[in-house]
């Protein structure tokens, strides 16, 4: 018995393939879920865990809403930095160094404002 191989007619499939997960995409998805997790605590702070460990609902701790305001004005310019500095990342040789000089900046600005705070704290 012998077995004749034939070629089917339709050899053209379409089959969708699956892209590749890339280091960009990875970064914009942990960015989304962690500013996601970030604007939760917005309504878990009220919530404290007392010293026999119960849960329980402390007002004191609620946000009044010039806080609010604040803290997703807050939220939203980390957002908009953290995907900024992401996605022009991956342009180029120009973009990563450009991204690299925005950290650096960041960096002495963060170290100068923490000089800054500490010194009218000590005064």
């Amino acid at each position: 018995m012998r077995v004749n191989f034939k070629r089917s007619a339709q050899t053209d499939v379409n089959m969708k393939k699956k892209q590749p997960r890339t280091l960009q995409s990875t970064l914009n998805t942990i960015g989304i879920l962690m500013f996601i997790g970030i604007l939760i605590r917005w309504w878990t702070v009220p919530f404290a865990v007392s010293k026999d460990l119960r849960i329980y609902y402390n007002p004191d701790f609620q946000m009044k809403p010039s806080e609010c305001k604040e803290f997703l004005a807050f939220v939203l310019c980390a957002a908009s930095v953290y995907f900024s500095l992401v996605n022009v990342y991956f342009l180029g040789k120009t973009g990563k160094t450009l991204v690299y000089t925005v950290l650096v900046l960041l960096a002495v600005f963060n170290l100068y404002m923490m000089l800054a705070l500490l010194a009218v704290a000590t005064h």
